[in-house]
């Protein structure tokens, strides 16, 4: 084949498939338009038109996919129809691929993911989305999030019913009127009351299809019907038959003359092709046709039934109608079959009806006119025959033995088809001396079988018809016996749910020599019921997870001899209840004085499931007296205490396990006879650390039989004496004390009541210092205190904060005035920021001080003073800080350093002691008088006259050292002598050593000469 002829081929196909799609739409625009017009009221935010050839924007990522089943794809209607009666279904997705259409429920993530974009069509599917209502309210409605372009978008093919709505302006947005299915009593001409639910009576009235509601509210023709009306029927039974081929609950339809299913080949035997539609052509104008068929109403089992459709105007001479009767809804469920005859005349008989309602939809044409109603056939259920009640009594046979004299009949079980509505018990035969109340209830219990013998109840029931049935139980008293075990299982027990556990009490099983094992077991009937069943060889059998229903168990003793014995119980386990417990308090109670308290007792209040809770309460009291205690107020016993003479009225509210409340009240009387002293009571001991504001000492649990009328505080002589009573504290029985000191406080309290008697107590406060107190700072202002505004506080505290490094909390100890000058002080520590320490007083005071310094305007407050608040100068080890003047009171023999005083860091001190300053002192003017007397001579020295004394010896020369050539040394450093000097020039030696062997001591050394002789120096004269 050639590219040429292959794609003619293609367009051929591909006009072909168009012609298909657009025969198609047809098909499927009737059946949208009833759909529509159905479910408006239901889906109020459908939107108007279908698109043909879309998928959602996001695609598969839109939301979730739910397909539908074949009813639901049968059509495009049902789909639509499906989406609306999911409230998280937003659009449908209806693909049609050859032959098969599926519907899609898509429960969208947003409302712009799942609108409308264009898909290219292909050969063999197509796919089209009707938008039902958007997923949040806020979102608006569909219109407001269609774009322009996209809504109006040749792409898409409006919905025809809402454009003929729209031109006419005719939507109809009033509330829809209820109804019930098969009685249309309350709709209006051409409307029909339709259920949105299956299996459900109640509706709504909805015009019939090929109507519309106008603004009036009024059902009338659709312009759209025109184009049905010229549609050919061959084209309406396609429409009923795609119902028919994909729809389960349509595969049987009633077809005329017998019971054969409708299949398509009939319809296209039975129906003439259709001429085909021109629009070019003008349709003749349509006559109106008034159908009108009356409901009918059957009643099984007689399943068949006659409808008539009458026409106005009649048939006129040469004019025949055409009648198509087409069911329009029938009774759920697949077996649901029957039979139509006579489906195209006036007259059709319908037959093998089921119960439910069956809709169906007469149509009336002509060859120029046309008319149809919808007729409703009610199938009634058949007449019910009342049935007798069945009486069920349980146990229907049980023996009691001694000592118990308790037992439970249980009628509850008891049946009717319809309801029992009363139960009645009578005792039929018994001892001749036993005497009954038996009460009109489902569960009988008796609890005075104390003769024995053999009792028969008949119980008798009656149902809501008046019927009545009976039955009997017996119950056997046996006496007991001496010799084997008597087992005890206890008596019956009821309980309600959600209570599901009890214990079963053995122990009161006895024996003449005792009982040496116990043995609990199911009864041979409950075995298949489930319970938990713990301690089952013990005299008490714990039972947990109880079902509804009776249970019943067997308890086994044996003796020493290996006797046994057995015995029964049965558990019944009731539906919840409501009924509120009975309270039973007891008589009022009488107490005299000194006695101030009276026992209380609840324990026998009762309930028909079980008590949990109690609680005492004090109603009323004597005028002028303290309020009651209880010594237990959640127990049902307890003793209410702190009574004086009066009367009291005490209450008692009690608690099931449903919450269900009860309460009694008891009167207590409390009379004196004798009067009893008061009990004095100042509180405990107690410490506090500073700083405190106010010391309390509590005395108001002091006590007396009747009261106390006087109260006195006494401060002890061993106690500190500082510290200021408040007002007339001290004579009331707490007392307030302020301005205290660390140290200890001691008072005594005496109290007195109205004989005279007294009583007396003693409390100790012991106050401790402030921990802070050396890390308190305080800052002095320059501003009277009653100017200082709490702006400027917090302005000052922010300032501070900032001033100190990582800017650390300041707390705010305190503010106050100087009392001698009235300027505002601040008292506060700094904590840090990150860790929480306390930062050092003196290190924060430094600090200030230095930035302070600096500049004094920092805090723009002016500053006069800035310091601990506590003195913290140990005056150098050797002194006192004076707490106000801040100076040092130096011990005995110590001063000041006053040169650390005023040219240090100006700090009070007691650096010297005075003994080392006096002889300091002494030393120093020693040393200035020797000073002075050395300058004196120094002095005269230098101004004075100076004589020189030089002290020589002299010595004759001797005759030995005559020759002149000999006495020269030859180092000699004097002056040197000439030959022509003589021995006679030579008159005195200076003689400075003495000759020790040979040797010379004048200052210096010299060796013996050749001759041994050392000259010394000589003068010349």
């Amino acid at each position: 084949m050639s590219k040429v002829e292959k794609m003619a081929a293609n367009e051929r196909w591909q006009s072909f498939f168009n012609t298909q799609v657009i025969l198609l739409a047809v098909m499927l625009l009737p059946n949208f338009l009833g759909c529509y017009s159905y479910y408006m009221p239901q889906c109020p935010q459908l939107y108007s038109k279908v698109f043909y050839d879309a998928i959602p924007r996001n695609g598969t990522s839109a939301g979730y996919f739910q397909e539908q089943g074949e009813e639901e794809g049968s059509s495009i209607k049902n789909c639509i129809t499906a989406c609306c009666l999911q409230s998280d279904c937003n659009i449908i997705l209806y693909v049609t691929k050859e032959k098969s259409a599926t519907c899609y429920l898509v429960n969208c993530t947003t409302s712009d993911g799942c609108l409308p974009k264009h898909s290219d069509p292909k050969l063999d599917t197509s796919t089209s989305i009707a938008l039902i209502r958007p997923v949040n309210v806020e979102d608006g409605p569909w219109s407001s999030m269609l774009p322009e372009s996209q809504e109006n978008s040749n792409s898409y093919q409006p919905d025809p019913y809402m454009a003929s709505a729209d031109e006419d302006e005719t939507i109809y947005n009033d509330a829809p009127t209820p109804c019930e299915v098969g009685l249309d009593v309350n709709c209006g001409e051409n409307e029909v009351c339709l259920s949105p639910r299956k299996h459900s009576r109640s509706g709504i009235c909805i015009c019939v299809r090929g109507f519309i509601r106008n603004s009036d509210g009024d059902c009338i023709i659709s312009r759209s019907n025109n184009m049905l009306s010229r549609l050919s029927p061959q084209s309406s039974t396609q429409f009923l038959d795609s119902q028919v081929a994909s729809d389960p609950s349509f595969k049987q339809m009633f077809l005329e003359g017998g019971s054969s299913l409708l299949r398509p080949s009939d319809v296209n035997e039975q129906s003439p092709p259709a001429p085909p539609l021109s629009s070019s052509s003008t349709p003749k104008p349509m006559r109106t046709i008034t159908v009108s068929a009356v409901n009918k109403v059957v009643q099984l089992p007689e399943n068949k039934v006659k409808l008539s459709a009458y026409t106005v105007p009649l048939e006129k001479d040469g004019e025949h109608f055409n009648y198509e009767w087409v069911l329009l809804s029938k009774p759920g469920g697949a077996d649901n079959t029957g039979t139509m005859n006579n489906k195209n005349g006036a007259t059709v008989e319908l037959s093998n009806l089921s119960e439910g309602l069956y809709t169906f939809n007469v149509s009336v044409r002509a060859q120029d006119a046309f008319g149809s109603t919808l007729v409703n056939v009610t199938v009634l259920p058949p007449k019910r025959f009342n049935q007798l009640p069945v009486v069920i009594v349980t146990p229907v046979s049980q023996i009691v033995k001694s000592p118990n004299h308790g037992a439970v009949l249980d009628g509850s079980s008891s049946t009717d088809d319809e309801k029992i509505v009363k139960w009645h018990w009578e005792l039929q035969q018994g001892p001749l001396n036993y005497t009954f109340q038996l009460q009109d209830v489902p569960t009988l219990q008796l609890d005075n079988l104390y003769q024995p013998g053999n009792y028969t109840f008949k119980l008798t029931v009656t149902d809501s018809d008046g019927a009545t049935n009976s039955t009997t139980a017996n119950i056997t008293v046996v006496a007991s016996k001496d010799y084997p075990p008597e087992a005890n299982a206890g008596a019956d027990i009821i309980v309600h749910l959600p209570q599901n556990n009890v214990t079963l009490n053995g122990s009161l099983s006895s024996d003449d020599h005792g009982i040496t094992s116990w043995e609990w077991t199911k009864g041979p009937s409950d075995q298949n019921k489930a319970v938990d069943m713990q301690n089952t060889r013990t005299p008490f059998l714990q039972l947990s997870n109880l079902e509804l229903g009776m249970y019943t168990f067997t308890l086994k003793v044996m003796d020493t001899s290996n006797q046994s014995s057995e015995a029964v119980v049965h558990v019944f386990v009731k539906p919840p209840t409501s009924n509120p417990p009975v309270v039973n308090i007891g008589p009022n109670v009488t107490v005299s004085l000194p006695q101030n308290w009276a026992p209380l007792d609840a324990s026998k209040s009762t309930d028909d499931n079980k008590i949990v809770g109690w609680k005492w309460e004090e109603v009323k009291r004597p005028p002028g007296s303290n309020a009651v205690a209880f010594s237990t107020p959640t127990k049902p016993q307890t003793n209410v205490t702190d009574l004086t003479k009066g009367e009291y009225e005490i209450r008692v509210t009690v608690t099931d396990e449903n919450n269900n409340n009860a309460s009694a009240s008891v009167f207590v009387i409390v009379t004196q006879n004798q009067n009893a002293p008061p009990k004095a009571n100042a509180g405990g001991d107690q410490t506090v650390i500073l700083p405190a504001s106010v010391v309390v000492l509590n005395g108001s649990q002091s006590s007396d039989d009747l009261g106390i009328v006087n109260w006195k505080w006494t401060r002890e002589s061993n106690s500190l004496a500082i510290g200021r009573i408040l007002g007339t504290s001290d004579t009331t029985p707490i007392l307030l004390l302020t301005d205290v000191v660390p140290g200890r406080y001691v008072f005594r309290l005496q109290v007195m009541d109205e004989q005279g008697s007294s009583s007396e107590d003693t409390v100790s406060v012991i106050v401790k210092p402030d921990p802070l107190r050396f890390q308190l700072v305080e800052l002095t202002l320059n501003i009277v205190g009653e100017q200082l505004t709490k702006s400027q506080e917090d302005s000052l505290r922010l300032k501070l904060s900032l001033l100190l490094k990582d800017n650390p909390v300041i707390r705010v100890r305190e503010l106050r005035e100087e009392h001698y000058s009235g300027r505002a002080q601040m008292i506060f520590y700094v904590e840090d920021k990150a860790d929480k320490s306390i930062i050092p007083g003196p290190l924060v005071v430094s600090t200030l001080k230095a930035k302070l310094e600096q500049d004094v305007g920092l805090l723009e407050l002016s500053v006069a003073d800035i310091q601990t608040e506590i003195c913290q100068n140990n005056c150098s080890g050797h002194g006192v800080c004076d707490k106000v003047s801040r100076l040092c009171l130096c011990e005995a023999f110590w001063m000041q350093n006053l040169f650390r005083k005023y040219f240090g860091d100006n700090e009070s001190n007691c650096d010297w002691s005075i003994l080392y300053v006096i002889i300091g002192l002494f030393l120093t003017v020693l040393v200035l008088i020797s000073m002075m007397w050395g300058l004196i001579c120094l002095c005269q020295k230098v101004f004075s006259p100076r004589k020189l004394k030089v002290r020589k010896r002299y010595t004759p020369v001797d005759s030995a050292e005559e020759d002149s050539s000999l006495m020269i040394p030859k180092y000699s450093q004097g002056t040197m002598f000439t030959d022509s000097d003589t021995d006679s020039d030579v008159v005195f030696e200076n003689q400075r050593g003495k000759l020790i062997n040979g040797d010379i001591l004048n200052g210096y050394h010299q060796k013996n000469n050749k001759n041994g002789i050392k000259m010394g120096r000589r003068i010349k004269t």
